[in-house]
């Protein structure tokens, strides 16, 4: 990683002394859709040697653009345990092109400049309403950068005269009453308990919050991914116990949360995504496993007079529906292109090819073959084009991880960016569509003496976005940890 940077610090410094060059960029990134053109504003912004006036007005510029991202929300897979489109989803969301954390990477770099600014588009970003999934769904939400940026700007963003007013107190209050779906509950008391207010907001904020816990109920795909909510709950008594003030009304609204949702409709699937086992140290000093969070309010959060969550209590009402469309690669076509890729990487006995293997005419040639087979491997009425466009974006990546000679890593390379700049899933879903670009162009930063050699084809693309990147990764160059997520 230090030769990385030895490599990409020198370009980036000189780039960014290059007014002409990054006003070029700014054009190129007013020419894309909404979140491409933020991403891009967000980056070329964060270039020092700009000034700061003029980066204050790109992050207002890109957070205008924000809004236009087809993805409102970041989303997790909910379900992992399934070999399918988990992956893929989540490393396309790891780019942070959603609507919401575009604006939030635009408060939090405009903290340092400009706070009043921050605060002001902070306030102005949209309430959070996240639609109740069904069983049906296995993408979840993830809300969490949306608390951990309000806890900041409340405690950055405000002038001495406004904390007097109680202002940041006011802008929690309201966001700790309107939390409304499982996905919120644990980001939200992370962010209470830590917001360092004076113990008489404090106390309204907790209550708020404790209050809203009680509504929330009927979406059992959230509730069960949100699971492992106790230990968040616990931070949040322990921090009102600290003041001296009583945690139950807190608790009787997380008992009901769980009660509410415990014995509600439940999804046939939520083992899929249940991992418990956690060990939690107790007042007594002995590590106890705590099973799951019924086990976690008995043991580790009640208080007199609350009752323990019965069996009765935790009953689902009925159990039914399962996530669709997890499952990938169940076509002939797909079985086909996987078998062929098995016979590359392994022996007829299971024994993967050793390096000096990859080196016969024979192994090339049956390369070779695979390429073609893959390029071949078209859309048909049996499998969405999402689902193609993944699988096959998968599979070039898992190859690009085999091959070992420059020249094969280059082919690969090269016959990806073509399926990619020729595919038509863009417009269906542009941040999973340009995931595969984002990780290729990301292989070349941290590969710069192998794969660096596609830069100029990158940059030469007849598609505007991949243009745009190729440029930006030279000018505001992303370091290795904003990288690998994507790989």
């Amino acid at each position: 990683m230090k030769k990385l940077a030895v490599l990409v610090v020198p370009l980036w410094c000189a780039a960014a002394g290059a007014p002409p060059a990054i006003d070029s960029l700014v054009d190129m990134a007013r020419a894309v859709p909404g979140e491409f053109a933020a991403d891009a504003m967000i980056r070329i912004a964060a270039i020092d040697s700009l000034e700061k006036a003029r980066r204050v007005r790109l992050l207002e510029e890109a957070f205008q653009r924000a809004a236009e991202s087809q993805e409102p929300y970041r989303r997790r897979a909910g379900i992992t345990k399934v070999v399918g489109s988990s992956g893929f989803l989540n490393r396309a969301f790891d780019q942070d092109l959603d609507a919401l954390t575009l604006r939030l990477r635009v408060v939090e770099a405009l903290l340092p400049l400009d706070k009043d600014k921050a605060r002001d588009l902070f306030q102005q970003i949209p309430p959070i309403q996240l639609s109740k999934l069904t069983c049906a769904q296995f993408l979840v939400y993830d809300v969490a950068r949306f608390y951990q940026v309000l806890g900041r700007v409340a405690r950055e963003g405000f002038t001495p005269k406004q904390v007097e007013k109680r202002e940041p107190f006011r802008l929690l209050l309201q966001h700790a009453g309107a939390v409304a779906s499982p996905a919120q509950v644990i980001p939200a008391a992370q962010m209470i308990a830590k917001s360092g207010l004076p113990d008489a907001d404090f106390q309204a904020v907790a209550a708020a919050y404790a209050g809203a816990l009680g509504r929330i109920g009927g979406d059992d795909r959230s509730f069960t991914y949100a699971h492992s909510t106790g230990p968040a709950i616990l931070a949040l008594v322990d921090e009102l116990k600290a003041r001296k003030m009583s945690p139950l009304p807190l608790l009787e609204g997380y008992r009901l949360y769980l009660v509410s949702n415990l014995s509600a409709p439940r999804c046939g699937d939520d083992d899929l995504m249940l991992s418990f086992g956690q060990s939690f140290g107790l007042a007594d000093g002995g590590p106890l496993v705590i099973a799951n969070d019924i086990e976690y309010f008995n043991k580790a959060l009640r208080l007199p007079p609350l009752q323990l969550i019965g069996e009765s209590e935790a009953t689902p009402s009925k159990v039914e529906g399962a996530a669709e469309g997890l499952r990938t690669c169940e076509d002939t076509d797909c079985q086909s292109i996987a078998r062929k890729f098995r016979d590359l990487i392994l022996r007829p006995n299971g024994v993967a090819f050793a390096p000096a293997d990859k080196e016969t005419q024979e192994w090339h040639a049956s390369f070779e073959d695979f390429l073609n087979a893959l390029a071949s491997w078209k859309e048909n009425d049996n499998v969405p084009a999402a689902q193609l466009y993944r699988n096959k974006c998968g599979v070039y990546s898992e190859l690009l991880n085999t091959v070992t000679k420059q020249e094969e890593r280059e082919a690969v390379a090269h016959a990806l960016l073509q399926f990619v700049q020729a595919s038509r899933f863009q417009a269906e879903n542009r941040i999973q569509w340009f995931l595969p670009v984002n990780a290729l162009l990301g292989r070349a930063a941290l590969d710069p003496a192998n794969m660096g050699k596609l830069m100029p084809e990158f940059r030469q693309s007849h598609d505007p976005i991949i243009a745009l990147y190729a440029q930006l990764e030279m000018l505001a160059p992303r370091t290795p940890d904003r990288i690998m997520p994507l790989l």
